[in-house]
């Protein structure tokens, strides 16, 4: 042991460096006082105490086995040991090894923080009464962090899963040290400004030293002066600090306040593209109901135009003709029957040929007057038919100089002064062409 590490070939190790160190702090120090704040306790299945002894610069690791603790020992407390220096040997950590411990009060941070808060409560700063309600829909955020702190990425990868609509912007920061506290106040009066929906104040988690700048009285009042709700997050779930206290709401970690921001987007998400489909549904529906409609006004229009009209009177006089050319017709067969057999009656008497001579050209005479008569008749009725038609066709009342005016808008025929007013357009049908207008003035006389 004594020669080794002084040669390549007599090298130390790991193990032996750390006992032969170990040996030497316990002789060069011995025994010794040493007084702090107890910070990162943790107490091993054993028993055994572990923690840090800190002061405002520096902190130490110290050990206190089970067999050395006559009383109970906590986060915060200001203590005075007797210890030993030594090195623990496995990871070669410069730890004190306690002998005896002495309680000294409650710790300075500890102390301050409780004072502080006890003043901002009597202020009202934690009333529920002064605090904003946070949006239930968050379209725009600001964060103010450290741009280069886990939590920043934690909560960023958080919401672009649960919610990548928020629009975010970044408002970096100290959040840690003797700077911390002012540059948080700025990046705050910055943000606010922005009119963001919400802000989120947060850090992740540290020693209460490191988490000192949200314990800062200014910022305490920076905090309820804003007019942006805000939320804080700062450290892990067994850390307190006065932003939690007076932000209008406190999350336990950065992570779950971006999941509490990210609402239930997916739940939004999937009732929007319900209500879409049933909007496009109602939509079609009703596109449907309102072309059967324009279908069936359509063909309301189409049974009233005029055309179709004329057409329908057409055919009622074509029908008339029709009737006419049969009766006609049924005449003229009525007469040739009548001839043939006046013929024949007149053969039959053929020996008084004179008489019967004289019989036929009768005979003939009142057939003629008859067929002639039958014809007359015939024509009269045409001629009388004809007339009436003639009568009734619009386009031979246009004829004669008059005209057919309608409503532009819904084909009414205007047929009094008082069935238009002054800017109604107006549609005149005349004997060639059509004319629109609008009415300028209107006399009732």
């Amino acid at each position: 042991m004594l020669n080794s590490g002084k040669t390549v070939q007599n090298p130390h190790t790991p193990s032996s460096l750390n006992q032969m160190l170990k040996k030497h702090l316990t002789d060069e120090f011995g025994s010794f006082w040493l007084t702090g704040e107890i910070f990162e306790l943790y107490q091993s299945a054993a028993g055994h105490c572990y923690f840090t002894l800190k002061d405002q610069n520096s902190g130490i690791k110290c050990v206190l086995f089970k067999q050395k603790q006559t009383n109970a020992i906590k986060q915060g407390m200001q203590i005075t040991v007797l210890g030993q220096m030594t090195i623990y040997a496995v990871k070669g950590d410069i730890q004190v090894n306690v002998l005896r411990l002495i309680e000294t009060g409650q710790g300075d941070l500890a102390h301050q923080f409780e004072v502080l808060k006890q003043k901002l409560q009597h202020a009202g700063l934690f009333e529920q009464s002064r605090k904003k309600n946070i949006p239930s829909i968050i379209n725009s955020l600001g964060i103010i962090t450290s741009a280069k702190g886990a939590a920043l990425q934690d909560i960023l990868n958080t919401l672009l899963k649960k919610n990548p609509l928020i629009t975010i912007k970044i408002y970096p920061t100290l959040v840690q040290g003797n700077e911390a506290a002012p540059q948080i106040n700025h990046a705050l009066r910055v943000a606010d400004e922005a009119y963001h929906d919400l802000l989120l104040l947060t850090r992740g988690g540290g020693s209460k030293e490191d988490l000192w700048a949200f314990n800062d009285e200014f910022l305490a009042h920076q905090l309820a002066q804003l007019n942006t709700p805000i939320i804080s997050a700062v450290g892990h779930e067994t850390d307190e600090s006065i932003s939690d206290l007076v932000a209008d709401m406190s999350c336990i970690t950065p992570t779950a306040a971006a999941q509490f921001i990210s609402g239930n987007f997916n739940e939004l998400k999937q009732n929007l593209n319900h209500n879409n489909q049933l909007l496009h549904l109602l939509i079609q529906d009703k596109l449907r109901v309102y072309q059967q409609n324009i279908d069936s006004k359509y063909h309301q229009l189409e049974l009233k135009h005029p055309i179709n009209q004329l057409e329908k009177q057409k055919r009622a006089i074509q029908s008339h003709i029709n009737h006419l050319h049969l009766s006609f017709k049924n005449c003229w067969h009525n007469s040739i029957n009548d001839y043939q057999s006046m013929t024949k009656s007149f053969e039959n008497l053929l020996p008084n040929k004179k008489n019967k001579q004289q019989q036929l050209n009768e005979y003939t005479q009142q057939l003629k007057w008859r067929l002639n008569q039958c014809i007359d008749q015939a024509k009269q009725s045409l001629s009388l038919t004809v007339n009436n038609l003639n009568h009734q066709n619009p386009l031979a009342v246009l004829s004669r100089g008059y005209s057919l005016t309608t409503k532009l808008d819904d084909g009414t025929v205007v047929a009094d002064a008082s069935d238009v007013k002054s800017g109604d357009a107006v549609a005149t049908q005349l004997k060639s062409g059509r004319i629109h207008a609008k009415i300028f003035e209107r006399f009732n006389d």
